[in-house]
């Protein structure tokens, strides 16, 4: 009979193992007492999801829209950002299941931020131009199943954002950003809606999330990969990819390459403005080395690339921001086009033995040893 204790503790734990795994949510049990973490389960974050497009849809009601599906564009950091430590991963099936986007039809758009950053979703009507930004309250958020999941969010603030309007109210639309009427996330959110409503390819929109917005910086690493692709197609292996010149293009390089410097298969110097003096003048706007093994399976070539810039038909503004916004949908269109804005300033085999990795180490400058450097200009 002594072993009737034992059983008991049994049927409790195991009673506490099932709780945890059916119910996905952390379990702490101290004898008697148990509490569980009403932040840490799969449901609760969708009917955030959910709960959080529901509002959008409210707020276009009371204007009196009513967006179809299809024309919905829903743009958030859901499963990067975090809330007290807890991933918000399953806001993004929420707003799927109300919304109807898709990442398949790129219009449910997963934005790249830190853990830290407030989670926000937007919810663009392509037809109307309207857009309803929500950003989550995280002291609400905090009590958990204290306050209704509907009320875990700010108030809902709603704009039109499509680039005909916005490019005609320049003014307007830089004093919004200023005052930060999406939480600081103006930017993004104009930029990518207006992507994606024009059509933007499938790699535009992977390189456009994972750097946060689309830009020109980004559009030039997209046709860069475009490029490669099509001119300089990969060998066994892969890339191996060196910025000499690095700016906003590396994000695209790196998503759409799947040259990481995890992989080691990425390098970039940061040179100083006397090191850019120091270039021969064919070698003046090199920006990017890209390597490939060769087809033989013997070394190793590459080809230096350099890209040139358009004189895009977007009018001046006067407003910086404004002004990209035009010149993103310029690009958008160039996108099959690659070969007219990037430049081959060279291509080269690598000496037997040698590696990308052997002219990417401390104190080697790949363009010094292709003789593209004037003599003594050049200190990495």
């Amino acid at each position: 009979m002594k072993s009737a204790p034992f059983k008991k503790k049994g049927r409790v734990c195991a009673v506490a193992l099932f709780i945890i795994v059916f119910w996905g949510s952390p379990l702490c049990v101290s004898g008697t007492e148990r509490k569980v973490d009403p932040l840490g389960g799969y449901k609760w974050w969708k009917r955030v999801g959910e709960a959080a497009a529901e509002s959008a849809l409210g707020s276009f009601g009371k204007m009196g829209l009513r967006p179809r599906k299809g024309d919905l564009v829903v743009m958030t950091n859901a499963g990067y950002a975090e809330v007290d430590g807890r991933s918000t991963q399953a806001v993004l099936d929420g707003l799927a299941s109300v919304t109807g986007s898709s990442r398949g039809r790129h219009t449910l758009v997963e934005v790249h931020s830190a853990p830290w950053a407030p989670l926000w979703c937007a919810v663009y009507d392509r037809s109307s131009g309207w857009n309803v930004y929500l950003e989550l309250d995280p002291s609400r958020a905090a009590a958990g199943k204290e306050t209704p999941v509907p009320g875990l969010f700010r108030p809902a603030v709603m704009e039109r954002i499509d680039s005909e309007h916005v490019l005609a109210h320049p003014s307007s639309w830089d004093l919004k950003i200023k005052n930060k009427v999406f939480g600081g996330n103006e930017f993004r959110i104009l930029t990518i809606a207006n992507a994606v409503a024009a059509g933007a390819p499938t790699a535009a929109v992977r390189a456009v999330e994972f750097h946060d917005h689309y830009c020109p910086g980004v559009a030039s690493g997209i046709l860069m990969a475009e490029y490669l692709k099509t001119h300089f197609p990969p060998g066994e292996g892969g890339y191996f990819v060196h910025a000499v010149k690095p700016w906003c293009k590396e994000d695209a390089l790196l998503v759409l390459l799947n040259a990481t410097p995890g992989k080691r298969a990425y390098a970039v110097d940061y040179p100083t403005k006397e090191d850019e003096a120091g270039r021969l003048p064919e070698a003046a706007e090199a920006a990017t080395i890209v390597y490939r093994r060769q087809k033989d399976g013997g070394g190793w070539e590459g080809r230096v690339l350099a890209f040139s810039w358009a004189e895009t038909p977007c009018p001046k503004t006067g407003s910086a921001l404004m002004d990209k916004l035009c010149a993103d949908l310029w690009y958008l269109k160039q996108m099959e086009h690659p070969e007219r804005y990037v430049k081959v300033l060279k291509d080269f085999r690598l000496p037997d033995g040698v590696s990308p990795r052997d002219w990417a180490g401390p104190g080697v400058d790949p363009l010094k040893m292709l003789g593209l450097m004037q003599t003594g200009k050049s200190e990495k």
